[in-house]
């Protein structure tokens, strides 16, 4: 749509001019460069943002003084950010490096307009990418634009109300198992982790949360006995482990645990220092989530899917799964048993540490076809008591 000319002023210096069409009003524009890196960069942007004029003024200002590409920008963002783990700004660096550069990374960041971030956005689909991917991806470009503008980059946010693609899922990402169900799985899983899985699916804790535990977070003695969460497995900008803080300020919280599970965890805690990981892999170092996955969960699941007689035949007759959960889904599995006992949403909040009900209401109001019910009978008798029966109500004639 737009072109580049090259023209020889008198004095013998070149210029380059970037010409196009403006698609409302059919005349030709355009804009002149001393530098061809300049013209180009004009071009692209014109281009991307459908030669209106009105934008081809503020990319041509953005070309001649451009302030930090886009890249530069939102690299400067996550340096910013505070209350953040290095895993965390890595993990974003892999997110700009990955979804964000490619496209627009080069553009400066006072040049960026709405059409560039919805082609962006439309590109990404094309790609097939998650709707949640790429909605993660624009939440970062969002907020590194909004620091733009408070560093005096550019004036406004041209994230905002750019339309993201929604999922098509048919079915809630979660799984959750029966209590018949998850007995089963359990008695796949060998001996020396079922005290782990018992603790995850009787306390909603995070993978990281519970494998971080020490025996001086256990408090057994209480009534009921307790955990304290405290801290969560991280990984640092290059990826190795270390204990730091759990997720958020919500995170650090008492849980109550059943008394079933403390006699599963007497022996665990018992004549260890209160340093010491009460949970380990069998040779008592940090459990790897990948490997637990590899060597004990993934088993587990196929024999709980798929049992076996003695001879190794199959045995179409003994119980079996028909889905398979991933560990995380024990937390999720924790909340549904809450749920369904008559845990209060609230009291389910502090338990699982999120930072706001928000996300607990949004996460399990699947899960509460009673309360609705509830809900609806009890305004149904408020508006008895105002409206009165049907049989008074008078007729039309």
């Amino acid at each position: 749509m737009a072109s580049i000319r090259e023209r020889r002023r008198a004095d013998g210096t070149r210029s380059f001019a970037v010409l196009w069409r403006d698609p409302d009003t059919g005349r030709q524009t355009s804009l002149t460069y001393d530098d061809e890196r300049d013209a180009r960069v004009a071009r692209e942007l014109i281009e991307a943002a459908g030669g209106r004029a009105d934008e081809a003024a503020r990319i041509a200002e953005a070309v001649r003084k451009p302030g930090p590409t886009v890249e530069a920008a939102i690299t400067e963002h996550i340096d910013l950010l505070t209350g953040v783990g290095a895993d965390t700004r890595s993990h974003y660096r892999g997110q700009l490096r990955a979804h964000i550069a490619p496209l627009l990374g080069a553009l400066p960041v006072s040049a960026v307009t709405y059409r560039h971030v919805a082609g962006w956005v439309r590109t990404m689909t094309e790609k097939g990418l998650s709707p949640k991917t790429i909605a993660n991806v624009h939440g970062l470009l969002s907020a590194a634009m909004t620091t733009a503008v408070r560093l005096g980059y550019r004036a406004d946010n041209p994230c905002v109300g750019v339309e993201l693609p929604k999922s098509v899922a048919t079915r809630d990402e979660m799984t959750v198992l029966t209590r018949d169900e998850f007995g089963l799985l359990l008695s796949k899983v060998s001996a020396h982790y079922q005290p782990l899985v018992l603790t995850l699916v009787a306390t909603g804790l995070r993978w990281g949360e519970a494998t971080a535990l020490t025996a001086g977070d256990v408090d057994l003695s209480a009534q009921p006995a307790t955990v304290r969460v405290t801290k969560a497995w991280k990984r640092d900008a290059d990826r190795h482990w270390y204990v730091g803080p759990p997720k958020t300020k919500r995170a650090r919280r008492t849980v109550s645990l059943p008394d079933d599970l403390v006699d599963v965890l007497l022996p665990l805690v018992a004549g260890k220092a209160p340093d010491e990981l009460l949970f380990t892999n069998t040779v008592g170092s940090q459990l790897s989530s990948s490997r637990f996955w590899t060597t004990t969960w993934t088993p587990a699941l196929d024999a709980a899917c798929n049992p076996r007689r003695a001879d190794g035949s199959r045995d179409p007759d003994a119980p079996r799964l028909t889905q398979r959960p991933r560990v995380h889904d024990l937390r999720h599995t924790h909340a549904s048993w809450m749920i369904a006992a008559g845990t209060d949403l609230f009291v389910l909040q502090r338990r699982l540490g999120h930072e706001s009900i928000t996300t607990t209401t949004e996460t399990y109001a699947h899960l509460l076809p009673d309360q609705q019910r509830a809900a609806a009978d009890a305004a149904g008798r408020a508006l008895a008591g105002v409206l009165g029966s049907p049989s008074a109500a008078p007729r039309a004639t």
